[in-house]
C-alpha cells in the first residue's frame, strides 16, 4: 500500500488566533488582534521571499528567523504577541522601546526593551517571564478569586516561539512595523473616544431623568 506524501501546507489554512482572546472591554487587545489578523491576510508579493511557494504575510515579518516553516504555531505565537500590545503591560515595553530609540535605533529599539521586559525576577509575577506570561494556555493560569491571572506554572515554550516573539519585537521597528503600530494606535485612540463621549452622554441622560424624577415629587 502506497502512502501518498503529506501535502505542502497552505497559507490560507493558516488561523491567527491568540492563546487567549481580546477581553471584553479592552479596546486595544481588541484593536491590535483585528489589525493583526487583517495584515496577515494581505497578499504578499512573492519576489519579497525566498520561497514563493510558502509564502505567507508572517513570513515575510520574520524572514530573519530563518524558520524552515511558518505553521499554525508560530500563527498563533504571533496573534498573541500581537494581543499583548494591547494590554498595558504591552504598552509600557512599547513606550520604553520609544524611550530607547536615540541609543538602540529604530530597529532594535523594540526588542531591546523586550530583552529588558521579559528579564526573570523573583519580586516580578511570581518569578515568570514575560514571554511565559504571554503565551500561557489556560491550563497553566490560577483561577481562585484574588489571582488576577497568576501564573500556576510555567507553559513548555520553544526556542522557536522566543525567535518568532523576538523577530516580531524587530519587525515592529521597521517603517512598515511603525506604520502599522501607528495605525493600531489611532484606531485605539477612537474607539475610547467614542466610548468615552457614548458614556458621556448615558450619564447626562440618567442624571436629566433623575432631575425630572425629581422635579414631579
Amino acid at each position: 500500500m502506497n502512502i501518498p506524501e503529506q501535502l505542502p501546507l497552505d497559507p490560507q489554512w493558516l488561523l491567527h488566533r491568540p492563546i487567549a482572546g481580546p477581553r471584553n472591554g479592552h479596546i486595544g487587545e481588541q484593536v491590535f488582534c483585528e489589525r493583526w489578523l487583517a495584515l496577515q491576510q494581505r497578499e504578499v508579493e512573492f519576489r519579497e521571499v525566498e520561497e514563493p511557494e510558502h509564502t505567507t504575510k508572517l513570513a515575510q515579518i520574520i524572514i530573519n528567523a530563518r524558520l524552515p516553516e511558518i505553521g499554525e504555531r508560530e500563527c498563533t505565537v504571533a496573534a498573541s504577541w500581537a494581543c499583548y500590545l494591547g494590554c498595558n503591560i504591552g504598552a509600557s515595553v512599547i513606550h520604553l522601546g520609544d524611550r530607547l530609540k536615540a541609543g538602540a535605533g529604530d530597529y532594535r529599539r523594540f526588542v531591546a526593551a523586550w530583552a529588558i521586559h521579559n528579564t526573570r525576577s523573583i519580586g516580578v509575577n511570581g518569578g515568570y517571564r514575560a514571554i511565559e506570561i504571554m503565551l500561557a494556555p489556560a491550563d497553566c493560569i490560577k483561577t481562585d478569586l484574588f489571582s488576577f491571572g497568576a501564573l500556576k506554572r510555567a507553559p513548555d515554550l520553544s526556542l522557536t516561539d522566543c525567535e518568532v516573539v523576538e523577530h516580531l519585537w524587530l519587525w515592529l521597528g521597521t517603517d512598515e512595523g511603525a506604520a502599522w503600530l501607528a495605525d493600531c494606535q489611532r484606531e485605539i485612540d477612537r474607539r475610547q473616544a467614542a466610548a468615552w463621549r457614548a458614556e458621556h452622554e448615558f450619564n447626562n441622560a440618567m442624571s436629566a431623568g433623575e432631575t425630572a424624577k425629581a422635579g414631579h415629587e
